[in-house]
């Protein structure tokens, strides 16, 4: 019996590679013909090929199978060894650590394929945060386009940018995806594109307003993009730096064990979506009704002192990550609630913008679309304090694929090179139109 499994594991990796290698094309094209518009309508605007998408799907399939049953193998071998040459509870002690040791590297693997995120996919709006964000991030190595732009920052900037409508304008030339993450702060940004696969990047585009500086953020998301390789940066950040809590010792744990990382969206899959309807219910409930009342509230949380003076440094970081990387940095430096912006402190909005406007005059890498040359949005675009509706949404995202696409016309982008350090050479990556101002006044 034994004999036969092992042979099994060592056939079974055999048969799916070798199904892939003779089949993979056409099963792929038998699945396009049959749920080809169901799987492009599930994608919801993440690619627009299903046949290619279908295929990467089947041979990270037959990864996954070659990975199962390799840890299968090794942990069986390493079982046999405990079972003959250790006591009793030696061995139990050794089989167990053999197996959870599998599980962590299996996990680890399947973390690294599209296939293992979307088998966790709950639909458009119940989707775990993280789930969502790994398949998004996982696809960017299979965009077609010949460059791509990411949409990065907190969900301000995901509500106000339908990467959508930028594909339906400029898609053939740059894909753009969608890499919010809800409530990010600047830092957090930061630990994100260190983490972004190394694709050709045109733009970064990021929605600004006083909140992503001063608005009082907390740790919750650095624990799933926090890890090993930040921490010896994290102690040199300097005064305003967050307190290293449980969500910081919650990212190096995740990197130590793989299963933890994925543990919260297996259970979120497991359990649908009641309970991300619950989490959002509560939170709907303990909001104030009275929109005043409620900006009066959230307006002390905003303030000028160490906090916005370490989000300031890492916008530099982020800014100068963007550099080495050959693409440009767009910040749209918009607006929130008229009715928080006027309980907000108007010192706030003066610093913020004397900072932006300083920094891309010391790097013109960074593109500044300022207030004045945005849509105009008053009270009624506005769902809540901070996120528009559909309608002002579709205003504001045809207004930057205009601008985009002016831009990239305007600009006859030559192939990046690479210096000896593997660092972007700028004099090649960077646009011709060095005045964005007059550009943008001119062209709109």
């Amino acid at each position: 019996m034994r004999t036969r499994l092992t042979l099994w594991l060592l056939v079974v990796p055999v048969v799916a590679w070798a199904l892939f290698g003779f089949l993979g094309e056409r099963l792929s094209s038998s699945l396009t013909a049959r749920f080809g518009p169901r799987i492009v309508a599930s994608g919801d605007g993440k690619f627009t090929e299903p046949q290619p998408f279908v295929k990467r799907r089947l041979k990270e399939f037959a990864e996954l199978v070659t990975g199962a049953s390799l840890l299968i193998l090794a942990h069986r071998r390493v079982a046999a060894v405990a079972l003959q040459r250790l006591p009793t509870p030696a061995r139990w002690i050794a089989q167990g650590w053999s197996a959870f040791i599998c599980l962590n590297i299996f996990a680890a693997l399947a973390a690294h394929t599209v296939l293992f995120w979307t088998l966790l996919y709950t639909g458009k709006i119940h989707i775990n945060n993280y789930t969502q964000y790994r398949i998004k991030q996982g696809l960017l190595e299979e965009a077609e386009a010949p460059s791509q732009a990411l949409l990065m920052g907190a969900s301000q900037t995901r509500a106000q940018i339908d990467a959508r409508v930028l594909n339906k304008r400029l898609g053939r030339k740059i894909w753009t995806t969608e890499l919010h993450f809800p409530g990010s702060s600047v830092y957090d940004m930061v630990l994100c594109l260190e983490r972004l696969p190394k694709v050709r990047l045109e733009y970064i585009i990021t929605y600004f307003s006083e909140g992503n500086i001063y608005g009082g953020h907390d740790n919750q998301r650095v624990m799933y993009f926090f890890g090993i390789r930040d921490l010896a940066a994290y102690w040199t950040l300097g005064p305003g730096k967050p307190g290293f809590d449980r969500n910081f010792v919650s990212g190096l744990m995740k990197d130590i064990f793989p299963l933890y990382r994925v543990w919260g969206p297996f259970v979120d899959r497991a359990q649908f979506w009641q309970t991300q309807n619950l989490k959002q219910e509560q939170y709907n409930a303990s909001l104030e009704n009275d929109l005043v009342e409620r900006a009066q509230r959230a307006a002390k949380s905003y303030s000028m002192g160490p906090e916005s003076r370490f989000q300031k440094r890492a916008f530099t970081t982020f800014a100068k990550m963007c550099r080495e990387r050959g693409c440009r940095l767009v910040v749209c430096c918009g607006q929130s609630n008229p009715i928080l912006d006027r309980a907000l402190d108007p010192a706030l909005r003066r610093d913020m913008m004397a900072f932006l406007h300083e920094q891309a005059r010391q790097d013109t890498n960074i593109i500044l679309l300022e207030e004045s040359q945005l849509p105009r949005q008053v009270e009624g675009d506005y769902e809540d304090l901070t996120h528009v509706n559909e309608a002002a949404r579709a205003r504001f995202s045809q207004y930057l694929a205009e601008a985009l696409e002016k831009l990239t016309r305007a600009n006859s982008r030559p192939a990046v090179g690479t210096s000896a350090s593997g660092h972007n050479n700028l004099k090649n990556s960077l646009p011709l139109v060095d005045d964005w101002q007059a550009f943008v006044g001119h062209a709109f």
